[in-house]
Order: C-alpha cells, then sequence, then structure tokens
C-alpha cells in the first residue's frame, strides 16, 4: 500500500478539512497576542514581561473553567454522530450556563492582583504592570467563557468556519484599537500596556456578539434546537461537570505550573532572562497553538465516529490528526532551531532598554528555543492524543499524568536545576520543561493505543447498538424537503436522527 492509499484510508483529507479552519483559529488568536506582545515590546521590556506574565497568572483561573468546557465539544459531536442534533443546542445552552457561573466567581480575583505579584522577586514597575494587566484579564472571563462554548459548540457540529470568522473579525478590531490606545492616535492619550489590555476586552465582547448571532440564527434553531430563553437542564450541566472537571484541572494546573515555572524559576535570574524567555514563549505559541486546533479537530471527529459506533474510524481519524500535527510541529522545530538567536532579537531590539543588555538577553533565548527545537514533535504527540481521549470522555486519567509530570518534572526538574547546576542560569530549569513534554507525549501515546478510551459510554447506549443505528432502525427517513441536509448542504453527514444514509460515515 502506497503512502496516498495509506493516508485516504486514515482519512487524512477529512482531517485535514476539519482542522484547518481550527487550526488558523488557534493560529489567529496566537498571533493576535504575538502582535500585542510586539506592539507592547515598543513600549519597553518591562510591559513586555508584565503582560506575558499578568495574562498567564489570569489564565489560570480561567483555564480552569476552559478546560472543563471543551467537553462540550464532545457532547456536541457524540450526539451529532448518533443523529440526536436537538440535543447538541441543549449541551451549548448548558455550558454557557456553566460559564457564567463560574465567571462571576473568577472575576472578584482582580482585588487581588498586587498581592499577588508581591510574592515574586520582580522589579517595583513591574509588579505594578502586572497587577493591572491581571485586573483587566480577570473580569474579561465574563466574555471569553461564554464564547468559548460557542466556539465548542461550533467545532463539535463540524462548523469551525465559523469560529474561524468571528475570530478574525475580532482580532482584526483588536490590532487596530492597540494602534491608537497604546500610541495615542486619533486624539487618544498613549495609555501604553493599559490600552493593550482595554484593546483585548473590545475584541472579545465583539467576537461573543458575532458567535451568538449566528447560534440563535433561525438555520441554527432549526435545526440544533438553540432557541433563546431555552431551558437549561441541571442534568446536562451535571454532565459537562461531571466529564469535563479533570479537563480543566489539567489545563489549569499545566498553566500554573508554566506561570509558576517563568515567575519563579525563571524570574529569580533577572529581567534580561524573564525577557528572553518570554520572547521564546511567543514563538512556540505559534507554533502549539495550531496543534491545539489539530486536537480540537481530533476530539470532534472521535465524539463522532464514537456516537456512530465506529471505534475502528477514531482511531484512524486520530493517526491521521498526529501526521497532521508531527509534520507542522517538526518544521516550526527545525525553523527555531535553524533561526532562534534571529527570531529572539526581533523581538528584543524593536525598542532598546539601556537598562539591559540585549546581547545577552538574544544569547539565553537562543538557549531557550534550542530546547524548544528538540521536544516540538514529542508536544505534537501529547496534544493529539490528549485531544482523542478527550473525544471518547476518557479525562481522568490524561489529567493525572499531567499533574504528576509537570510538578515532578517541570517543577521539580526545574528547582533541580536552580541549586544543584546553577551555572546553566535559567537554561537548567528549561531542560526539565523539555523533558517534561517528552515524557508526556509517550505517556500519551500508550493511553491511547491501550484502548481503554473504547470502555467508556457517555451517551448511554441501550440495547447493544449504538444510538445512531436505533434512530435509523426505528425513525422514519423525512422528505428531501424536511431534511437538515437541505438546510446545510455543506454538511451532509449531520443529517437529523432517521436519515440513515447521510448519517454514515464513511471509512
Amino acid at each position: 500500500m502506497d503512502v496516498v492509499e495509506t493516508t485516504k484510508g486514515m482519512g487524512f483529507g477529512e482531517v485535514l478539512r476539519l482542522s484547518w479552519p481550527a487550526s488558523l483559529t488557534m493560529l489567529n488568536t496566537t498571533m493576535l497576542k504575538f502582535v500585542d506582545g510586539l506592539m507592547v515590546s515598543r513600549v519597553g521590556p518591562a510591559s513586555f514581561s508584565a503582560q506575558f506574565l499578568g495574562g498567564m497568572f489570569a489564565f489560570i483561573p480561567e483555564s480552569l473553567v476552559m478546560g472543563t468546557l471543551t467537553v462540550v465539544n464532545t457532547y456536541v459531536s457524540q450526539n451529532l454522530g448518533a443523529g440526536r442534533l436537538r440535543q447538541t443546542g441543549l449541551y451549548a445552552w448548558a455550558g454557557m450556563a456553566v460559564a457564567l457561573a463560574f465567571g462571576c466567581v473568577i472575576a472578584p480575583l482582580a482585588l487581588l492582583a498586587q498581592p499577588i505579584f508581591l510574592l515574586f522577586p520582580h522589579a517595583a514597575d513591574v509588579v505594578l504592570l502586572e497587577a493591572m494587566y491581571f485586573r483587566y484579564m480577570v473580569v474579561s472571563v465574563l466574555l471569553t467563557l461564554p464564547a468559548r462554548v460557542l466556539e465548542q459548540f461550533f467545532f463539535g457540529i463540524r462548523r469551525p468556519k465559523i469560529v474561524l470568522v468571528a475570530s478574525v473579525a475580532a482580532n482584526g478590531f483588536n490590532v487596530a484599537a492597540n494602534y491608537v490606545l497604546i500610541f495615542g492616535k486619533l486624539g487618544f492619550p498613549a495609555m501604553g500596556l493599559e490600552g493593550a489590555a482595554i484593546g483585548s476586552v473590545a475584541s472579545w465582547a465583539i467576537q461573543l456578539t458575532i458567535l451568538l448571532s449566528v447560534f440563535l440564527s433561525r438555520t441554527f434553531r432549526t435545526q440544533y434546537a438553540t432557541n433563546l430563553f431555552r431551558a437549561v437542564r441541571l442534568r446536562h450541566c451535571w454532565d459537562i461537570l461531571g466529564v469535563g472537571w479533570p479537563a480543566g484541572v489539567q489545563l489549569c494546573n499545566d498553566i500554573a505550573a508554566w506561570s509558576v515555572f517563568t515567575a519563579a524559576l525563571v524570574g529569580r535570574f533577572g529581567t534580561e532572562h524573564l525577557a528572553a524567555s518570554t520572547a521564546a514563549m511567543r514563538y512556540l505559541g505559534i507554533s502549539f497553538m495550531p496543534a491545539v486546533g489539530i486536537g480540537v479537530a481530533t476530539t470532534a471527529l472521535v465524539g463522532k465516529s464514537i456516537g456512530a459506533g465506529r471505534t475502528d474510524l477514531a482511531r484512524r481519524r486520530t493517526h491521521a490528526a498526529l501526521l497532521a500535527a508531527i509534520i507542522y510541529m517538526g518544521i516550526c522545530g527545525a525553523l527555531f532551531y535553524i533561526f532562534r538567536y534571529q527570531l529572539v532579537d526581533f523581538f528584543i531590539r524593536l525598542r532598546p532598554d539601556t537598562r539591559l543588555d540585549a546581547a545577552k538577553i538574544v544569547a539565553i533565548g537562543g538557549n531557550i528555543m534550542l530546547c524548544a527545537a528538540v521536544f516540538q514533535m514529542l508536544d505534537a504527540v501529547g496534544i493529539v492524543y490528549i485531544g482523542a481521549l478527550r473525544g471518547a470522555g476518557d479525562t481522568r486519567w490524561p489529567m493525572a499524568m499531567t499533574m504528576a509530570l509537570s510538578w515532578g518534572l517541570t517543577m521539580g526538574g526545574g528547582t533541580a536545576m536552580v541549586y544543584l547546576l546553577p551555572q546553566l542560569t535559567s537554561t537548567g530549569p528549561w531542560l526539565a520543561a523539555s523533558l517534561y513534554v517528552v515524557v508526556l507525549g509517550a505517556v500519551m501515546t500508550w493511553r491511547f493505543e491501550s484502548g481503554a478510551w473504547r470502555r467508556i459510554d457517555l451517551l448511554r447506549k441501550v440495547s447493544g447498538r449504538p444510538l445512531g443505528q436505533q434512530a435509523a432502525m426505528t425513525a422514519p427517513v423525512p422528505t428531501d424537503a424536511a431534511s437538515p441536509a437541505s438546510v446545510y448542504p455543506t454538511a451532509p453527514d449531520a443529517a437529523a436522527a432517521g436519515d440513515a444514509d447521510s448519517r454514515r460515515i464513511p471509512d
């Protein structure tokens, strides 16, 4: 069998069709942060580092809920595969109820901003900027969390282009707002980092508005029962929380570990090491976020296949997604290795600070980029397999392993490097973090290939048949005029229960 036949059998084309909009959405979001950082870097290294750390620490509580809400994709895609389209809208509303409830709990953390950053040995001007940016980002969860639910809904029903369009529109506005507010254009005062924060919050409001307007449109109300003020069912909220909380803890733990790693282990070596690490992590986002988009698509593909009773297809789609992610991140790794010094220099020399040694920052950042280049492909493996396991509802085991490895290797190993090999400076902790990524990819490979996820049954199948097959046996076939396929010609495989032919998933 040649390569073309092999990739066709894996469903490589289907994976790419669903992955590229999701990956571009993630890349678009990352590029927004990259451009944000680029603009803020012209204000000075203190603002540049403060933006990264303030945003990262604000993302810790948000990530707990965001990770939990990713299983909206799981429930939506599995119900799609089973032909239960009306259930998809119910799970989306349940997810938004959960998002708003937790958003009201997280937002008041803005009051604790300054005490949090006073815990770290950072310069006084950096602490003030970190606290200010943190306040804006924490309050914005009231916008971002409901938007994340809608994104997962659209990913789950295989309409990722809607998310991409909303993301591009919001991010385009953000770049313009940043230009005006950071540098003081069109009569506005130059607000620096605070201007970047205000622009980000406004852009998220625009993105939520766009997604919500499509979600409540007549087409979606008819096909997926997304009616406004539709009763939120407590059972669906508990489903999301029950399966999703390990995914939330996993993501939150990952963000927390990396935040403490950067602030406590890298930051202890000074502002120059902190700036170098921040520059390197901006490029890491460009590498791994499109892979996260592939992981999101994998969740939807695995969920839909399982809902239709095709675990064999779920495995093949996962392997196709894995190939795509490895190719992309492998290319990124090669670029990181070849241009490691130039990439860091691009950030640092935009706005030289006479208090810091730019050449030293570039040299430090080059070492960090070298570490990143080594673990790129193993990072792709971990991301895709975690997405596949999430599509099957297997969330607790990945959570436990991520927590054990992140604190054992990233923080434990990083701390050991700081005290046992201080001559390595911030490169020592980064070596420990690289080991974490490699080991995590290996253990997630073992988990998925073991097949333990096949025993999970989120949709409570009965009669020994997948729900999709039961619907096909008991429900009448709709006419062409009434068929959702005619309403939605771009997604014939998402037809309602009863349309057995359109619901069949090809090999």
